[in-house]
């Protein structure tokens, strides 16, 4: 049997069909459950009460399409343009020259008038898809609502109810497949509101306030809060500090560097993530009172000791156990893991000094430049790399995968390619030999890659020869196999539910969604796989023990390490008080 369904352009008397979206409603299909008019940003939508389905208002539709995606009997249809006007762009600054030069390559908001332009492109959606896409949920339209009111001290009180970090974040994080890929623009295929560059503009021009710490409040037995440790000082540890020392508990540290932040500090450079910017936190919580114990490692043998020493303890420790490329030459002197080299990198870099595995070469009576292989071409092969050339060396970065499938950012790609990174992705090694003074010879293979959910593989062919004065596996990170295994099952897979919740569905973020922006990724399903992990950070392993960050999931983002600190302090305490 085929049902022919009616379609009628149900409309309010008056509304004209310019340049504008027009809404098509099938009236067969509306049930007036009302869930496109409580969404609706502009007020488009109202309910014809004696048909009991809805109207529409071109006029004051903006073609969000947001009633299209909400509506659980696809009843709507929107046609035409979307009005989102035009978005602020990202200044970028190349110094030249590139020797030495930490200054930031991206740029923040150059104005108020900018900042107020871009916020005011906000829908401010009754129920925004930007905050289910943003790991640690931030009221991105409350904060920028604020921008656009000029109250940047209101912009920091909306913000400081989720994240620790936004000077951080606005800078480190990968807005395209987050916040900005579930922007109701975005998802209906315009550019989205500039997010992250807002949320700087925040952070830029007034200071990141310090942890709220409560008066001091005794016990019935004269005793303080809480008494928590922490393992690790990167973005989940720094969220969990926070979140408790802001609850009254007594905070203590375990850091086995000499100095605290973990990746912040030594894993991004300086003209990404400036080391003020990276370091703020530890000077707010070590004012706020959290003891910080740095040089102290902990091994798994260690933390049946802390249980006994504290009343709780969050295990946020980092994935730090560099990814190295089994191949033969691996081990040979001048073969360095990325961990190895960014401390150093970013050592020399700090102190306006060379690095010494970097030393210019002789060559024909004068000099060369060093040559540096690059083995991988993600994001932390483009900090080696561009880190590299600011030390006066060449750089080189091969990768088998497909540039279509690659994890990289696109703007970190284009960044390093300006500076003079040669990248050659469908590349592997297959072999590393000693060459003629002290150098290195890669053999280098060609592969093909048909699908992002298939592995590369090396094709036929003859291979290729590249000589370099040094090599750095910067293929990633994972986590330390002996902590792994104190922690029964993570890291972690990344999976999604497979029947989201409906209020997530009726927000419009669904699953399959992959807008342009976000380099055509599901950022649903993306987000999903986010939440079904932060709610893991909310499980305690033990009596009193959660797990956050890198050691939960394996190598996440600064934000989701976050995000689920914080998650790990809150249950933690709930836990403790209902004991």
């Amino acid at each position: 049997m085929t049902t022919t369904l009616t379609e009628h352009n149900h409309r309010l008397p008056g509304s004209t069909q310019l340049d504008l979206p027009h809404v098509t409603v099938l009236v067969d299909r509306c049930a007036g459950c009302q869930e496109c008019v409580v969404r609706c940003p502009t007020a488009a939508l109202s309910m014809d009460t004696s048909a009991w389905v809805v109207l529409a208002d071109d006029q004051a539709c903006v073609g969000c399409r947001q009633c299209e995606r909400t509506c659980p009997f696809s009843a709507i249809q929107v046609t035409g343009p979307v009005l989102a006007g035009s978005r602020v762009g990202t200044q970028i600054h190349h110094p030249v020259p590139l020797d030495g030069d930490t200054h930031e390559v991206r740029l923040g908001l150059d104005s108020p008038d900018a900042a107020l332009a871009e916020a005011q492109r906000c829908l401010a959606c009754p129920d925004p898809t930007c905050v289910r896409g943003c790991p640690a949920h931030n009221d991105i339209p409350g904060f920028i609502a604020a921008i656009a009111d000029g109250d940047l001290d209101r912009a920091h009180r909306v913000l400081r109810t989720t994240t620790m970090l936004p000077d951080v974040c606005s800078r480190v994080c990968d807005q395209a497949v987050q916040c900005e890929g579930a922007c109701s623009w975005s998802l209906a295929g315009a550019r989205p509101v500039a997010i992250g560059l807002l949320e700087r503009y925040v952070t830029d021009t007034a200071p990141v306030p310090g942890p709220q710490v409560p008066a001091a409040a005794a016990g019935p037995d004269g005793s303080a809060g809480p008494d928590i440790g922490i393992i690790g000082s990167g973005p989940a540890g720094i969220a969990a500090a926070w979140e408790l020392v802001e609850a009254g508990a007594r905070v203590t540290v375990y850091e086995r560097d000499d100095q605290p932040g973990g990746l912040l500090r030594w894993g991004i450079p300086d003209f990404t993530l400036p080391a003020a910017v990276a370091s703020r936190p530890w000077e707010q919580l070590s004012a706020a009172g959290v003891e910080l114990r740095c040089g102290t490692e902990i091994s798994p043998g260690d933390l049946d000791d802390l249980r006994a020493r504290h009343d709780g303890l969050v295990l946020a420790y980092g994935a730090v156990a560099p990814m190295r490329l089994p191949v033969s030459g691996a081990d040979l002197p001048g073969v360095w893991d990325a961990t190895s080299f960014l401390v150093a990198a970013h050592a020399a870099l700090g102190a306006g000094r060379p690095l010494a595995a970097l030393a210019a070469v002789p060559h024909g009576g004068q000099t060369r430049p060093a040559q540096v292989l690059v083995v991988g071409a993600g994001n932390t092969a483009m900090d080696v790399a561009r880190s590299t050339r600011r030390l006066g060396a060449h750089a080189v970065c091969v990768d088998w995968m497909d540039p279509r499938f690659a994890p990289v950012r696109p703007d970190e790609l284009a960044e390093a390619q300006e500076e003079g990174v040669d990248i050659r992705f469908q590349t592997t090694v297959s072999e590393l030999t000693e060459a003629d003074a002290g150098r290195i010879c890669a053999t280098l293979r060609a592969t093909r890659q048909d699908r992002a959910d298939r592995l590369p593989h090396v094709v036929d062919g003859a291979p290729t020869e590249l000589e370099a004065d040094l090599v750095v596996m910067a293929m990633g990170y994972r986590v330390d196999p002996a902590m792994a295994a104190a922690a029964p099952g993570t890291p972690l897979r990344a999976s999604a539910p497979d029947f989201p919740d409906r209020r997530w569905i009726a927000s419009g973020l669904r699953p399959e969604l992959t807008p342009s922006f976000a380099r055509h990724l599901p950022v649903g399903r993306l987000a999903l796989v986010r939440e079904a992990r932060l709610d893991a950070a909310a499980q305690a392993r033990q009596p009193g023990v959660y797990l956050a960050g890198d050691g939960l999931v394996g190598p996440s983002t600064v934000v989701e390490a976050m995000a689920q600190g914080r998650r790990a302090a809150h249950h933690l305490l709930a836990d403790l008080a209902g004991r």
